[in-house]
């Protein structure tokens, strides 16, 4: 090589392998900012584009539970089937129980897990098949009702100021079944929680709940 043309091209070999590679920023060599999922808490009204509701229990910065804005009233089943035992016996997990119901048995029988079911979305493409791979709108067992109403006072003042029904002193089922003709009502009485062992062709209210 020409000594002349040597003499140039050495400078911008040097210049090259000195040169930082930055990862990408917003300009000045600050940072992109990350996406971070909101951190909600107990009252808080959850929407985004296909959810709403209010927040009644929260686990970690991220996830919770959030109960439904409407309300129902109605049966746990048809008198017809109230000497059916279904096997939805958790106290503790209400999707465990609903989807035994929608797995299993006509929901038509069943009106306040069929309300719950017919809220999800995909119910409108997937009308046939009632089992879902994920959590979706259900209605809570009898500990996660427990949840709800003992937080009663601060989920009511969010759904008053959006023009909902509250939940008040009401009776309200849960998804958990006592025995082969009773199932777990709960209600507020007096700043007290109160749990009856209640004949399942009874009509109360329901509520459905969902995970965020």
């Amino acid at each position: 090589m020409n000594k002349k043309w040597l003499w140039i091209v050495l400078p911008m070999l040097a210049l090259a392998s000195c040169k930082k590679y930055e990862s990408p920023s917003s300009g000045g060599g600050t940072p992109l900012p990350t996406h971070q999922d909101p951190v909600y808490h107990i009252g808080d009204y959850f929407r985004n584009d296909t959810l709403e509701g209010v927040v009644f229990f929260t686990y970690g910065d991220h996830n919770g539970l959030m109960v439904s804005l409407e309300e129902t009233y109605l049966p746990w089943c048809v008198p017809s089937h109230i000497n059916s035992q279904t096997g939805a016996t958790n106290p503790y997990d209400g999707w465990n129980n609903t989807n035994i119901l929608m797995s299993n048995y006509d929901l038509r029988n069943y009106p306040v897990i069929q309300w719950s079911h017919q809220r999800n979305t995909w119910n409108l493409v997937y009308y046939n098949y009632y089992q879902v791979t994920s959590k979706q709108w259900y209605v809570p067992a009898s500990s996660e009702l427990r949840y709800l109403l003992l937080n009663q006072k601060i989920v009511n003042a969010t759904l008053d100021s959006l023009g909902y029904p509250t939940l008040e002193d009401k009776t309200y089922w849960s998804s958990t079944e006592l025995g082969t003709r009773s199932a777990a009502s709960l209600r507020m009485q007096d700043s007290s929680l109160v749990v009856t062992e209640s004949l399942k062709d009874k009509v109360f209210y329901v509520r459905a709940v969902r995970n965020y």
